[in-house]
């Protein structure tokens, strides 16, 4: 039988206010811990405090009773510190770290958008357990021992600032859910963490003028249905994975429009794009009437089927094409896009159309992605200043 001290009721005139105290037995420490429930501020009344004190302290005192403890390491199960339950579950990071995955699968998010998870926590725990914590409760993933991680992808990884800050990102989401789920109490440590500064934008560079001609002379004699695939991206601003996803019935010529749902568009809500002239003749050619409205816009039989393209599809034929002009790997299909939006920012500069049209949550990201594509700096009406 572990040892314990029974739980009793505090008065405190502390901001949080009274509180259950009780002390439990901690393996790893290998000594009793003090732990606190503080009385959830729904209860107004004196009255409604001692009932809910009396109820509680009874569950708590049967736990300890029937021998709950603290093991992270077989992450056991202690006495809850929450409202609603009992019992609160210990999870080791490991043990977090697979539930985490679980919920974000239960979420539907794309495979890619799992491997991505999957492999930077996966790195994570491998660099835990290198150092013998991979199993120890989350909780216990201070800010010390982060910063040792960080340190490690820039002196031992050499991350670049955007996989740095990738990473960063993950893993604060990671934590987030823990904090969310109550499996852990405080503050997010990976907030300490501060971003690199990153060079945003410097892959998927516009294409100029002269480049598109030449592509387009060349694909359209050695590969005709990537071109109708380079004008989806260049006049929809869609992203080449959600024209994998695209279905016939999400094209509405009637009234001109490009149904993107939830499930096809990366930001997880449904929008809606409107059909240009150059894309409409493009989707004419397509003959989609003579199709089910249920297939995918895009194969690799090159037409609508209920098959869609392969996820390497695009790559792996746009690839030629880079090989063909010797392009860098700064050059990408996705550049199609930043090319439309340097094209129509230097014809109408209207910020909120393209924040429109790029579907994005915030002035603020429209603003930071056009200075990326080196736009913004509109000296023509800075030179016109008044003089002083």
């Amino acid at each position: 039988m572990h040892k314990f001290k029974k739980a009793r009721l505090i008065k405190s005139k502390a901001a949080k206010g009274n509180y259950i105290m009780y002390y439990v037995w901690d393996v790893q420490k290998n000594d009793l811990v003090r732990k606190r429930l503080y009385i959830p501020k729904k209860y107004k009344s004196d009255e409604e405090e001692l009932a809910f004190a009396k109820d509680r302290i009874k569950e708590i005192n049967k736990l300890l009773v029937e021998g709950y403890h603290i093991d992270r390491k077989k992450v056991s199960r202690d006495i809850g510190e929450n409202e609603n339950t009992s019992t609160q579950t210990i999870f080791s990071v490991r043990e977090a770290v697979n539930r985490f995955i679980e919920i974000k699968k239960a979420k539907k998010l794309y495979k890619r958008g799992i491997g991505f998870y999957s492999n930077t926590l996966e790195r994570f725990l491998n660099w835990l357990e290198g150092r013998g914590v991979d199993n120890v409760w989350v909780g216990e993933l201070d800010y010390q021992l982060i910063q040792e991680y960080f340190f490690y992808l820039l002196s031992h990884r050499k991350n670049s600032a955007k996989t740095y800050n990738n990473t960063l990102g993950v893993l604060k989401t990671f934590y987030n859910l823990c904090l969310k789920q109550e499996w852990v109490e405080g503050k997010n440590p990976f907030d300490k963490i501060e971003k690199l500064p990153n060079n945003y934008g410097s892959k998927n560079k516009p294409f100029t003028d002269k480049q598109i001609a030449d592509i387009k002379e060349y694909t359209l004699e050695n590969d005709p249905y990537l071109w109708k695939i380079i004008c989806f991206v260049y006049y929809s601003f869609m992203r080449p994975s959600e024209i994998r996803r695209l279905k016939v019935q999400d094209i509405d010529l009637e009234k001109d429009l490009i149904w993107v749902s939830g499930e096809t568009s990366k930001t997880k809500k449904r929008d809606v794009l409107p059909i240009v002239p150059g894309l409409k003749r493009v989707i004419l050619e397509m003959n989609l009437e003579n199709y089910s409205s249920d297939d995918y816009l895009f194969s690799a039989n090159q037409a609508p089927s209920s098959i869609k393209m392969g996820e390497n599809y695009t790559g792996k034929h746009f690839r030629k094409v880079k090989d063909h002009f010797e392009f860098g790997s700064d050059y990408t299909l996705y550049g199609f896009k930043h090319t439309a939006v340097v094209n129509w920012y230097q014809k109408e500069k209207d910020i909120r159309k393209i924040q429109k049209m790029c579907r994005h949550s915030s002035m603020l990201m429209t603003e930071r992605y056009l200075k990326s594509l080196g736009l913004l700096d509109d000296k023509n009406a800075v030179s016109e200043l008044p003089e002083i």
